[in-house]
């Protein structure tokens, strides 16, 4: 029987195809016919006259297991069409953990990226395995593909030691890497610019590395650094990618700093050079020019390594806050330093916990210096001790002209860096980046549109059945027969984020209709409060 029909849509399959009219049917689940005037009794019928019929939207590149746990609808995702996400990135994953150190990976997680309430770390799962069955007998709003985060690894190793792996250890790393993904975990993540992903040396990503090509499952890099160091950051994936035997993805590239601008030819080279050398690579972007990262990015990474509390430690004790000083003011003077790439006045705070820097939530840092009449090192230290080291920042770096040659690269997928959010309740909180709400209709409204900068097949293959080559989803990203019906229906004419920096807490407009596994999400513009989602 069947239990959807779409009629009079314009379909888009995903596969970068010239979209045609034709109607669509859903049954159990599935795609079962796609044809023109399907005359079918449905229980459920939508009209999709002037309104694209495409797959449910894949984002590759995603951080909502940091909030699907307090709030699994995840409503700013699955109102830009998305379906599916890919989470665990930058070195960050919810497991595996271990009891040994466990108080560790709650500073870690639960503190330094405010990746979830630390009581809820480690109590309702140790293993990968065990995480996967915690989020799959929730009722989940969308679909989910965790990965491995190699901090989270380190972690549940080493603790927070700075010292190199001994070879026990990176044993230990191995086996518990090779457990998570044979109990599910879709691959391994790197946030090789974070505490304590900055830490590894390649020839232990590589060593990691082996064992994700043995499993054929794939490493997800955020690259050792994407200003000063970029090239030789692109480079190091490159050479883990290709000594390993591995897949690698490259997250959210760009090239950040003014002195990186128009380099997209330079870059480009060294990507496909190494495509045609047989490197199994592929990369991300998202559409945006401010990254989101933490204020601890202005500090020394020796003032982090040993946690939150030695951090406020440093930051309190006179002479030890003298001493990181002068480190910081040398390196900007070597051109060496966070503020080379975005000086004060790029830098936004996000969110604050603290009633006494509350008024700083959305807010550049040069502007609230000015009005506070202080020193913005001083600044920045009191406002990490406050914060427990846990300020998350917005970074104004980028320019439009190289995002938009970065999307036009034929190999380019399309995806968020965003958590879900929502416009109520614990996740409305701070100021956060907007792409938390409109990564995917910025990029149809905006640069399919209204600047033409790409086509309208070619966007959604870079957000469907691309995404879902790389993760090996063969029954998602295409709309074809036998496929899952997650299928997204949007109207062209108005798709839009209409979240922005100033007021990001605002849902995109112009998805219609978001179908998950053949059970109606999103309905004429609003959630049904149905909850289908899997961890894939």
């Amino acid at each position: 029987m069947c239990d959807v029909l779409i009629k009079n849509g314009t379909i888009i399959d995903g596969t970068g195809s010239p979209g045609f009219s034709a109607d669509l049917f859903v049954k159990d689940g599935k795609i079962e016919m796609i044809g023109p005037s399907l005359e079918i009794e449905c229980p459920t019928l939508l009209d999709a006259s002037q309104k694209i019929v495409c797959p449910g939207f894949i984002d590759i590149h995603s951080h909502t297991d940091t909030t699907i746990l307090i709030n699994p609808k995840a409503e700013s995702k699955i109102r830009q069409g998305i379906t599916t996400e890919i989470v665990g990135n930058c070195g960050m994953s919810a497991a595996p953990l271990t009891p040994d150190f466990l108080s560790y990976l709650k500073d870690h997680l639960g503190v330094t990226y405010n990746y979830a309430p630390p009581g809820e770390i480690g109590k309702f799962w140790m293993t990968f395995g065990e995480y996967i069955h915690y989020l799959n007998n929730l009722p989940l709003g969308i679909n989910l593909m965790p990965m491995v985060g190699y901090g989270t690894l380190r972690c549940a190793v080493m603790g927070l030691k700075s010292a190199a792996p001994t070879s026990t250890e990176m044993k230990a790393m191995e086996d518990l890497l090779e457990k998570s993904l044979d109990q599910g975990a879709a691959g391994l993540s790197t946030g090789l610019e974070y505490i304590p992903d900055s830490l590894s040396h390649t020839d232990e990503l590589i060593q990691l590395c082996r064992v994700i090509a043995r499993k054929n499952k794939l490493y997800a890099s955020h690259i050792r650094g994407e200003s000063q160091t970029l090239f030789a950051a692109v480079e190091e994936a490159i050479h883990t990618a290709e000594v390993s035997g591995c897949r690698v993805q490259i997250s959210h590239l760009k090239l950040g700093g003014t002195f990186n601008w128009g380099k997209t030819k330079q870059l480009f080279s060294l990507l496909e050079n190494a495509i045609s050398r047989g490197v199994r690579l592929s990369w991300d972007q998202y559409p945006y020019t401010a990254w989101g990262t933490g204020l601890t990015d202005y500090i020394p990474s020796w003032v982090q390594a040993e946690g939150y509390q030695k951090l406020v430690a440093y930051l309190s004790d006179p002479f030890t806050r003298k001493k990181i000083r002068r480190e910081i003011e040398q390196a900007i003077k070597t051109g060496n330093h966070a503020y080379n790439t975005a000086p004060w006045e790029n830098v936004q705070i996000v969110i604050v916990q603290s009633a006494e820097y509350k008024f700083a939530e959305g807010k550049r840092i040069s502007q609230i210096v000015k009005d506070l009449d202080v020193d913005p090192i001083d600044f920045v230290f009191d406002l990490l001790i406050a914060e427990k080291g846990a300020v998350e920042t917005l970074v104004f770096c980028m320019d439009d002209q190289d995002i938009k040659t970065i999307m036009q690269h034929p190999l380019t997928i399309i995806a968020s860096d965003g958590r879900a959010a929502a416009t109520y309740g614990e996740l409305h909180k701070g100021s956060p980046h907007p792409r938390y709400y409109g990564a995917i209709p910025r990029v149809l409204g905006r640069y399919v549109r209204e600047e033409n900068v790409i086509g309208l097949e070619t966007a959604i293959q870079k957000m469907t059945s691309m995404p879902a080559e790389i993760m090996g989803l063969n029954d998602r990203g295409i709309l074809a027969w036998g496929m899952v019906a997650d299928i997204t229906i949007f109207d062209p004419k108005t798709i839009s984020d209409m979240a922005s920096f100033e007021s990001p807490h605002q849902y995109s407009k112009g998805i219609e209709h978001v179908i998950l596994g053949g059970h109606s999400i999103i309905h004429r513009g609003e959630h049904t409060n149905t909850m289908a989602g899997q961890v894939l």
